[in-house]
């Protein structure tokens, strides 16, 4: 009995003292797989992670934008209103969250986007959701959209 007692505690404290999973770097140039996505555009991205914070540029259509998005340590309460322009990233595992809240044409439209890497890190599939924040609702109208991208890292 003893001998499963102290077997039970080994497990316990290898388990507790175990180091979390290293977190991915995302850093690189990453060209989207048309075949594999479902964006309306193709898209180029060049992504610079550190500690604090990560930068995205994107090249599509010609135009470049930039955003960059500091990393935070807890997630905001639903309850709290995150005003335009507000942007944030975070972990979920090995799974990199990142948040944005911008107004278009008066309207208030936040994204989120979760990146997850392959095992060999090479393929990063983005999923998105768009919602737009226009203050009603439509019946049988729906104010998201999903989609889902593959992209390639440049050699």
């Amino acid at each position: 009995m003893l001998s499963l007692v102290f077997a039970s505690l080994t497990v316990a404290l290898s388990v507790w003292q175990s180091p979390t999973a290293p977190k991915p770097d995302f850093s690189g140039s990453w060209t989207m797989e048309r075949s594999r996505s479902q964006s309306s555009e193709g898209a180029t991205l060049e992504i610079k992670q550190s500690a604090g914070e990560i930068v995205i540029v994107t090249h599509t259509a010609g135009k470049s934008s930039s955003r960059t998005y500091p990393f935070e340590t807890s997630p905001h309460p639903a309850s709290e209103t995150i005003t335009a322009g507000h942007t944030h990233a975070s972990w979920d595992g090995t799974k990199l969250v990142t948040e944005t809240m911008s107004d278009i044409k008066g309207q208030t439209v936040s994204y989120r986007q979760l990146r997850f890497l392959d095992a060999s890190a090479t393929e990063m599939t983005v999923e998105t959701l768009t919602i737009v924040q226009h203050g009603y609702s439509i019946k049988d109208g729906k104010n998201y959209s999903t989609a889902k991208d593959v992209y390639v890292r440049v050699k």
